[in-house]
């Protein structure tokens, strides 16, 4: 089972999701949203894994402000103006923003990302408004998407989720709870499809066994056999899904 707990050496202090399991070492990993991840057998005592972890603290708080900055930097990119690049399924395509043509919405031609704005909405609003349509365009694509890709991948897995939410996540790209629901970050629409289709099936994968053990990674690693690689693309490649 996973545990949410925190630590301070007294000056700094960090929350982190700690797992035991049959392992050998203690692991510390920080995701690509900067949550940090304890790993550690199930005998180490608890006074021990403390000391481990804050001998690495001055790392983790680097690692963390390294990728708060990362996220900083990309979101300043962003202006929302004609020749900008955004992603989609992994592809990059050039923002062209057609004024006063209606209705509104957004297409894909070719290497182009056209959105169809309203004139005086783009004068009073500007980069928020083209956003907001941009956003809406993902998010309603995502839905189509995941709903898809869960239907394909829930009967390989032997399971049924009981409800799919995709909503903005600021930590996680994905999470199941004890009840059989499946919650998905949107910005994934961004990522190439067999990066989501790796989440998809990370998170069904936990409705077998609610944890990261060994058992759990043998079930994801049946389903996608290079699920390593794709999930090493979404560590080195998350702070570009952004908008």
């Amino acid at each position: 089972m996973e545990k949410v707990q925190s630590i301070s050496n007294g000056t700094n202090s960090i929350s982190y999701t700690l797992t035991r399991s049959r392992r050998k070492t203690v692991g510390i990993r920080i995701t690509e949203n900067g949550e940090v991840k304890v790993a550690a057998p199930l005998n180490i005592p608890d006074r021990q894994l403390k000391d481990i972890i804050l001998k690495k603290l001055p790392w983790i708080l680097r690692k963390q402000e390294e990728l708060r900055k990362i996220c900083e930097e990309s979101r300043l990119e962003n202006k929302f103006a004609d020749g900008e690049t955004f992603l989609y399924l992994g592809k990059e395509y050039t923002l062209r923003i057609a004024k006063g043509v209606l209705p509104e919405g957004v297409n894909l031609e070719e290497n182009y990302i056209v959105v169809a704005a309203d004139e005086t909405k783009v004068s009073v609003n500007g980069p928020q408004y083209i956003r907001n349509v941009l956003k809406n365009f993902y998010v309603n694509q995502f839905v189509d998407i995941a709903k898809t890709r869960m239907d394909f991948f829930s009967p390989k897995i032997g399971v049924c989720p009981r409800k799919l939410t995709v909503r903005e996540q600021k930590t996680r790209w994905g999470s199941c709870s004890s009840k059989g629901n499946i919650s998905l970050n949107w910005k994934l629409v961004m990522a190439p499809m067999e990066v989501i289709d790796y989440v998809i099936v990370h998170e069904l994968c936990h409705m077998k066994e609610m944890n990261h053990s060994k058992n759990y990674w043998n079930i994801v690693k049946s389903i996608i056999p290079d699920f390593e690689l794709r999930r090493k693309w979404l560590k080195d490649n998350g702070h570009r899904l952004l908008m």
